[in-house]
């Protein structure tokens, strides 16, 4: 009874540590999210709705250029006056079924306009207590905004991210691929909904939707007849988690030169500012997205499985390997009488 009990004890410990070696998710992938910051500015709250967010973006091989275009509406009578910022880099709960987490990089070469005009920047540390949201990032590119009442205003955002040093980890599976990421929770914190999102993906760098390897799929992504390009939309929306924009591609490049890309930065601002103004007309035909968190399964993919079905298995093969080795003493003795 006692070498029974003890058996499955090893086989619960067997499978507890078979388990996830580490919180699955995506790591060190290039991408942001914007949000109001400090517990002070919270009469602002909710005062303030996006009622129109356009996200574009130019996916390189190893990295992106992105611009964001908000149009913001104070829908109170009162005059406000806040911090709102982007994190540099953080941790946050990504939007699968199973748990786990999305670790992003670093902004660069980060621009702001307001109605056209370019804003001064601070680069600051923040505690969490301080936040609106307990975001695990203290490190903040922050601006200050004041709206009169019922006024509207633009915001324009640009920065580039390096996506060549993202990781996808599931289970015992790391695979190096590039990553974007868009956190759309943030907006979580305006008055909502969000009435329109807008969101386009130009393939450059000679990359072909073959080399998407998942996006997410709740933005109904089309593309258009010449396969460059990814048009996805959401309406009427109080984001979470699971509205974050996740886009795997191609492959990890080792040689990837980063910081000759950022010295092309105003060239690629520039681009992208045209291409955000573009009519995309090309007739568009249905997209089938997969799943970004999925990795291809390798040998570790299946050692969780190997482990537990031989802490079950063992047992029985004793049990045989010990019969027959007793039937050959046995059929040895009787032979030598």
């Amino acid at each position: 009874m006692i070498k029974k009990i003890n058996y499955f004890f090893i086989l619960a410990l067997l499978i507890l540590f078979s388990s996830n070696v580490s919180q699955p998710g995506i790591y060190n992938a290039g991408g942001t999210s914007f949000s109001m910051l400090f517990s002070e500015d919270s009469l602002s709250y909710k005062k303030v709705q996006m009622q129109n967010e356009a996200i574009s973006i130019q996916l390189y091989k190893g990295f992106a250029v992105v611009k964001g275009t908000y149009e913001m509406v104070n829908t109170s009578v009162d005059s406000l006056k806040f911090i709102m910022g982007y994190p540099v880099n953080g941790i946050y709960q990504g939007g699968e079924v199973n748990l786990n987490q999305v670790q992003l990089d670093s902004l660069y070469k980060f621009k702001i306009k307001t109605n056209g005009k370019e804003q001064s920047i601070n680069q600051q540390k923040i505690g969490d207590s301080n936040q609106t949201q307990t975001f695990q990032n203290e490190n903040w590119l922050t601006w200050e905004i004041t709206f009169h009442p019922k006024e509207n205003k633009q915001v324009e955002v640009y920065f580039l991210v390096n996506t060549n040093e993202a990781g996808i980890t599931k289970g015992y599976t790391n695979e190096r691929k590039n990553a974007f990421i868009y956190l759309l929770e943030s907006g979580s914190v305006w008055k909502q909904p969000i009435e329109q999102g807008n969101f386009i993906v130009e393939l450059k760098d000679n990359l072909k939707l073959e080399d998407i390897s998942g996006i997410s799929s709740h933005f109904n992504f089309q593309t258009t007849t010449s396969e460059t390009f990814l048009v996805g939309t959401k309406s009427n929306f109080s984001p979470t988690p699971k509205d974050n924009l996740i886009i795997t591609y191609f492959k990890h490049q080792p040689d990837f030169q980063w910081e000759s890309k950022l010295l092309q930065s105003e060239k690629l601002f520039d681009e992208i500012d045209a291409f955000s103004k573009e009519n995309v007309s090309q007739k568009l035909k249905p997209y089938e997205a997969k799943n970004p968190y999925e990795v291809q399964p390798d040998f570790w993919s299946f050692l969780p499985g190997l482990l537990v079905f031989a802490a079950i298995a063992s047992p029985f093969v004793l049990g045989i390997a010990l019969v027959v080795f007793l039937y050959k003493i046995i059929k040895k003795r009787n032979t030598a009488k």
